[in-house]
């Protein structure tokens, strides 16, 4: 069901340089998204701005696999935000977008 989803979403072209499972694949990117997780914290005015492109990016996923008939996140919105933290955390160097990658994908193993 993941790979379904990478697959619509690539089809879609709603990704951005980010590591996924097997390849890195690069997308023009838009916004802080496409930059470093150190970024987005670095000032106080950025964590909104990143918490707000976290959302839509997530947003973004959920579109593609209602419209491809397959299970949306129902994951809350703190739960997100925190899981993003975690994984930015761990590496501060990687951009926002690919942490929410990763954060979609390790909330929503089923």
């Amino acid at each position: 069901m993941v790979r379904r989803i990478l697959s619509a979403i690539l089809g879609a072209a709603l990704i951005c340089p980010v590591l996924g499972e097997d390849a890195k694949v690069s997308v023009h990117m838009t916004g802080i998204g496409g930059m470093s997780c150190a970024h987005w914290q670095s000032t106080q005015a950025r964590p909104l701005e990143g918490t707000v492109w976290i959302y839509s990016f997530w947003t973004g996923f959920n579109y593609v696999a209602a419209s491809s008939k397959q299970d949306q996140s129902e994951v809350a919105d703190a739960a997100i935000v925190a899981e993003v933290k975690t994984i930015c955390a761990q590496q501060p160097s990687q951009l926002l977008a690919s942490a929410v990658w990763t954060a979609y994908f390790d909330l929503n193993k089923r």
